[in-house]
């Protein structure tokens, strides 16, 4: 006998049939990850508090697995780490995912997550039109930003430019929390 894998759609996600433990759907096939640690929400509360000390009189500052409706047919729903979108575009929070490209994603590599998984998340996004991509490497110390520009490579001791002049350096940030090994 085949088990059939269940192909999750747009209206199951709309009528709220998806389990909780699902945090991503990739064409309509759900993908389960372990929860993050600590290490990973400090570096989430510490990036989205800097963006939203300048940021956040223009800008909505969504933080924790923000979802992302990249496409309802078939569904491909992704979970992004910290998320900027302009409050001109976006009139009003919704409930559910975003249904429109943001202009910052930023995402925080865990231990573990498979080199494929975050390049096939990277050209997600870019299909999708999120114009500026940050991937924090902690325990490499790097960072990567994908735009208009391409794809840059920072260490950790460099100031990187997350969006319209914040900026920050990826060496504080892991003293903050006495991980002083990253790359």
């Amino acid at each position: 006998m085949t088990v059939k894998e269940k192909i999750w759609t747009y209206e199951d996600y709309i009528s709220g049939k998806i389990p909780p433990d699902v945090s991503e759907i990739i064409n309509g096939k759900e993908v389960k990850k372990m929860p993050v640690g600590g290490f990973h929400g400090f570096l989430e509360h510490k990036i989205s508090f800097i963006l939203s000390k300048k940021l956040s009189d223009k800008y909505y500052i969504l933080v924790g697995e923000v979802g992302l409706l990249l496409s309802s047919v078939p569904l491909h729903l992704r979970g992004a780490d910290i998320v900027v979108i302009s409050k001109e575009r976006l009139k009003d929070i919704p409930k559910g995912a975003l249904n429109i490209p943001p202009e910052l994603v930023i995402e925080i590599v865990s231990p573990g997550e498979s080199i494929v998984y975050v390049l096939e998340k990277m050209e997600d996004y870019r299909r999708w039109g999120v114009n500026r991509q940050v991937w924090v490497f902690p325990e490499e110390g790097v960072v990567v930003i994908i735009s208009g520009k391409g794809m840059e490579l920072y260490s950790k001791d460099e100031d990187i430019e997350l969006l319209e002049g914040v900026k920050l350096r990826l060496r504080d940030l892991l003293k903050e929390v006495g991980y002083e090994s990253g790359g």
